[in-house]
């Protein structure tokens, strides 16, 4: 089912879309960097910390009572930890490090996972969840968190 927009404001379902595709964009070249990628894995942190948090805040929360997207909605807090974990790691090592690589590569497979699995099975569930209307209200308080929440990440 394709994502909808009510007039030129996107739904939750097409932001959290956007997101992905940003993401995932960011993990090919980190990966394709092989070790000289510094700056685009700073920068793919900062958007997975915040599309995390945001997508909990707004997205997870406004599906926590609906019994179609319990199990999912708590798988995906539970990988968001799991990345949470692997970013940490990642930024403690250096990229010329042993192993960076492959864990780097590791982090790619789990967010990749990840981000299909929302698409193909929560945002089905939620869609029997969420009104057009109140996909709609989602997608505009989560672009309002997502940029405040990339403004108090950007680098100094």
């Amino acid at each position: 089912m394709a994502s909808k927009t009510t007039g030129t404001q996107a739904d939750i379902f097409a932001r959290i879309k956007t997101d992905h595709d940003t993401i995932r964009s960011l993990l090919g070249q980190a990966e394709k960097a092989n070790g000289s990628g510094r700056a685009v894995f700073e920068e793919l942190q900062r958007e997975l910390w915040a599309h995390s948090k945001v997508e909990e805040g707004v997205f997870y929360a406004s599906l926590k009572k609906a019994k179609e997207a319990k199990s999912e909605t708590i798988e995906g807090l539970n990988e968001h930890h799991l990345i949470n974990g692997l970013l940490d790691e990642l930024n403690a090592m250096k990229t010329s490090d042993s192993g960076w690589k492959e864990k780097l590569q590791v982090l790619g497979e789990l967010v990749r996972h990840h981000l299909d699995e929302e698409e193909e099975e929560l945002f089905e569930e939620a869609r029997d969840v969420l009104d057009d209307s109140r996909a709609a209200e989602l997608g505009s308080a989560y672009a309002d968190r997502k940029q405040h929440m990339m403004a108090g990440l950007a680098p100094l």
